[in-house]
């Protein structure tokens, strides 16, 4: 039994039941939990509790529990849809310092906040389970950061306040919609907040998520008018290279906001959408004062391997307290955060010590049991929902912001794997004719690459027929290793992507029937993009 196993590490005045026990266990107590102090376990072995004993609850093992149950533990329990998110924005309201401001937030949150969660409840699909109260949360937070002096000054109209609290309003709750092949939730949003909330006007084109609102002029303009000029770096696997576009750009600029604020963050989005890269990129443009630790986790990662990770940046200062020398700030990167094992209670000891450390700001020394407190430490999390664990504990899912990173659009796709292309052809000097065959060969791969996504799916027995931006990517890093003396002419480089894209795509093939229908596609595709000599000579 669990709470068995915790007594040796705990001594004998503690029986800690802090996994995800079989609610009838729990119902088991109801007989047992008198004066006596007797403990009936289901196998109706009787564990008498000295007077020095405690019990010590998961409160959402109290969920199934009846009343009896309940208050045999000794706790008050709370329904947490009960309670609600008025506590939070109320006690966050109270906290602003002008008196006409707390006045207009309160009208807001009334206004807009019941809507939007009763809507996301039943309607829209967020990429990964989150709290209500997270959304709350996310929503103050970013409020924080748009509400600033330079902003709003004092004594401003309610109209503005409405115009951020719109701003803040349609990421908190939409910055976590997900997008699939049957239906785009983020467009769904988009048309029923145009639909509903009609006292901020937003541009009629597009989605509400591709407007930022200008601090200036206070109008929103598109996220495309901000998107940075791309630099090819020689060197640079293509993997690791980021082009910016609409979405990464709104992406950093949260991220900045949110990291600011010391809010953890959680970017979530399937394999190959450019996560990690995203991240890293943001974190390797920190300033001096910020120094971060990437901790990857896999299935074996244990809590004392991690917590031997999280300590190895950190010193000792006053007292129990660690932190990093001077006064910087150390931003933890956990990538993959859902991949570590589950095990038998239903718990991830990874999980259980972040969410210590969020919770309390600490967390035990493992040969003295010492108390840590660990101080100028901050999150940021990478999660694919379809691999792994899919979901993490809402309790530790709760500290963070979630942003959901859907796959590019084919637009998107273009302008990246074409700056990519054009950098390398330019920078390599190859033949103007060459250059030109960068559409093409753009075009073409990826029309393949949805062809393959379209007629390649994944069963039991071809489990690995899952193709994403990764195996696009791969094509392209084939192509930039070739030089000029290789390619000298456009029917070279479309022989080119063509052994590309075999290589990436056919070797991944389970059977002959597969791969003459990948041919088939091939030529199909050819046909499409290329140009007549090029077929011909194919």
């Amino acid at each position: 039994m669990r709470e068995q196993a915790n007594i040796s590490h705990l001594g004998p005045k503690w029986i800690v039941l802090d996994g995800d026990i079989d609610p009838m266990w729990i119902e088991s107590l109801n007989t047992v939990m008198d004066d006596n102090k007797v403990l009936t376990l289901a196998s109706n072995e009787r564990v008498p509790l000295t007077s020095s004993m405690r019990l010590v609850f998961e409160i959402s093992h109290l969920r199934m529990a009846t009343p009896a149950t309940v208050s045999r533990a000794g706790i008050l329990y709370v329904n947490q849809q009960d309670l609600g998110w008025n506590p939070y924005a109320a006690s966050w309201i109270d906290q602003r310092e002008r008196q006409t401001e707390r006045a207009h937030l309160t009208i807001l949150f009334e206004k807009y906040v019941p809507l939007c969660l009763e809507k996301m409840k039943n309607t829209f699909k967020t990429i990964t389970p989150i709290p209500e109260i997270s959304m709350v949360q996310t929503l103050c937070i970013l409020l924080d950061c748009l509400l600033t002096p330079e902003n709003i000054p004092s004594e401003s109209p309610r109209e503005i306040y409405e115009t951020y609290f719109t701003f803040a309003c349609i990421w908190a709750f939409g910055g976590g919609i997900c997008q699939d092949q049957l239906h785009d939730y983020r467009v769904e949003f988009s048309q029923w907040w145009t639909k509903e909330m009609k006292t901020v006007k937003l541009p009629a084109q597009g989605t509400v998520f591709d407007y930022y609102l200008d601090h200036q002029s206070r109008r929103f303009l598109p996220w495309s008018d901000i998107v940075p000029q791309f630099a090819m770096e020689t060197c640079t696997a293509v993997q690791a290279v980021l082009v910016h576009t609409a979405e990464t750009v709104r992406l950093c600029y949260f991220m900045d906001l949110l990291l600011e604020r010391r809010q953890p963050v959680m970017l979530v989005g399937n394999a190959g959408v450019g996560k990690t890269a995203l991240v890293g990129n943001k974190l390797d443009s920190l300033p001096e004062s910020y120094m971060t630790s990437k901790v990857p986790f896999n299935y074996y990662t244990t809590s004392l391997t991690l917590q031997e990770i999280l300590e190895r940046p950190l010193e000792k200062r006053a007292g129990r307290c660690y932190s990093l020398v001077g006064n910087r700030r150390l931003i933890y990167f956990i990538d993959d955060m859902n991949i570590p094992a589950v095990d038998h209670y239903g718990t991830v000891q990874p999980h259980a010590l972040i969410r210590q450390h969020l919770d309390y700001g600490h967390w035990y020394g493992r040969q003295k049991l010492t108390l840590k407190e660990i101080q100028n430490t901050q999150y940021v999390a990478c999660m694919n929902p379809t691999a792994g664990s899919f979901t993490i504990n809402p309790r530790l899912q709760r500290h963070f912001s979630v942003l959901a990173v859907n796959f590019p659009p084919s637009e998107a796709q273009t302008s990246i794997y074409s700056q990519i292309l054009c950098g390398h052809l330019k920078q390599q000097l190859f033949s103007p004719m060459v250059q030109k065959s960068v559409a093409a060969v753009v075009q073409a791969a990826i029309t393949l690459h949805h062809k393959m996504v379209h007629n390649f799916l994944p069963t039991a027995i071809k489990f690995h027929y899952i193709f994403n931006l990764r195996d696009m990517s791969n094509v392209f890093q084939g192509i930039v290793l070739c030089g000029p003396e290789s390619v000298e002419e456009n029917i070279d480089m479309a022989l080119l992507w063509l052994h590309e894209s075999s290589r990436v795509y056919s070797d991944r093939l389970k059977d002959i029937k597969d791969v003459q229908l990948f041919r088939k596609i091939q030529m199909e595709t050819v046909h499409e993009c290329f140009e007549v000599e090029c077929r011909l000579y194919i």
